[in-house]
């Protein structure tokens, strides 16, 4: 089924005759990463490769293809955010409903939440958190229009960030009082460039606004609660919180999933509406495809799928013997076919036998 961008975002203020946004025209431009300013800044990690850990077994070309144009999407609008120029949802529209129509919701949450990759960490998380969010909202029925939304407003509710001084963002110790509050006020940033969009777009602002609100009050910038904070940015807000905790940073390395999952589940009970921590626990898996885990016989493996009715029974591709000696042939197993055998612990990849 076709769908009209200008009838998904058409809301009930019209968009004035100066409020059209610039488009980005990323193709004819020819952007790649590399070429980017982002990346000859001094301090930034180049992006010329993936890392050497392994890409899950059922990725195809079209998922890489996907995942690399939405960052290129990032890019652009990084650097356009950086140099005062507009912004078009028109492009990430497009990029979100081939996504949405082809299915690749899925491959693609896999795919970013289990590969590591050397691009710069805001990117990757801006990029990653669309798709988790996308899962999530699969998980809640959205439709299209109510995907695409989320979509657009899980990938461009952070570009205040990117007014975030560098020296704040790559700082490998622990921020100073004044250097957190600089970053809280990213919200309302966000907030201010999105509303350049136009009167169509301020559901947009008005979500990016939200992003770090939660249900008891404890939020930021206006305190609000309960039904007060859009559902969508309550949505994005656990996802990043998510996101953010499964991803390295320069002052720690990245938490396991597992124990990501484990600890939104203990500690953010109240923040959050429990309708929306439910379907998170639904749809985001304990055991994500790549996680390295120990079973109860002492091997230890590599996740190789996961089984949505059973999710602490994933296939497992067996690396280590229980004495801790490299397998040769990488035999996988199914749990679900192996009663005697579970998951006593997940591994963090530098404590795997050397």
């Amino acid at each position: 089924m076709m769908v009209r961008f200008s009838d998904i975002i058409n809301k009930r203020d019209d968009l004035g005759k100066n409020d059209a946004p610039i488009e980005i025209g990323i193709e004819e431009k020819k952007l790649w990463l590399s070429n980017s300013e982002l990346f000859r800044m001094e301090g930034k990690r180049i992006p010329s490769k993936l890392s050497d850990e392994p890409i899950p077994d059922h990725t195809g070309p079209e998922i890489i293809s996907s995942f690399e144009k939405l960052l290129k999407r990032a890019l652009d609008i990084h650097d356009r955010v950086r140099s005062a120029q507009g912004i078009s949802p028109s492009p990430i529209l497009t990029d979100i409903h081939h996504i949405i129509e082809n299915k690749l919701i899925d491959g693609l949450y896999e795919y970013a939440v289990s590969t590591r990759f050397e691009y710069d960490e805001m990117l990757i998380h801006n990029v990653t958190k669309t798709f988790v969010s996308l899962k999530i909202g699969k998980g809640m029925g959205y439709d299209t229009r109510q995907l695409l939304e989320l979509g657009l407003a899980a990938f461009l509710e952070n570009v205040g960030m990117c007014k975030i001084p560098d020296n704040i963002l790559q700082k490998a110790k622990n921020l100073d009082k004044g250097e957190i509050e600089a970053i809280k006020k990213h919200p309302e940033a966000s907030f201010q460039i999105l509303s350049q969009m136009g009167k169509r777009y301020g559901w947009l602002a008005d979500v990016a606004l939200q992003i770090h609100e939660r249900t008891d009050g404890s939020g930021y910038p206006k305190g609000l609660k309960g039904e007060e904070i859009s559902e969508l940015a309550s949505i994005i807000g656990l996802v990043d919180t998510y996101v953010a905790m499964i991803n390295e940073r320069p002052y720690r390395e990245k938490c396991v999933e597992t124990d990501a999952v484990k600890f939104i589940i203990k500690e953010t009970k109240k923040l959050f509406p429990v309708k929306i921590l439910k379907i998170f626990l639904n749809q985001v898996s304990l055991f994500p495809v790549n996680t390295y885990i120990r079973l109860n016989n002492k091997s230890i493996g590599r996740v190789l799928s996961t089984n949505v009715n059973q999710p602490l029974r994933p296939t497992i591709e067996i690396l280590y013997d229980g004495q801790g000696n490299r397998t040769e042939t990488g035999a996988s197993i199914r749990l679900t076919d192996n009663p005697l055998l579970h998951i006593t612990e997940t591994i963090h990849v530098k404590d795997l036998p050397s």
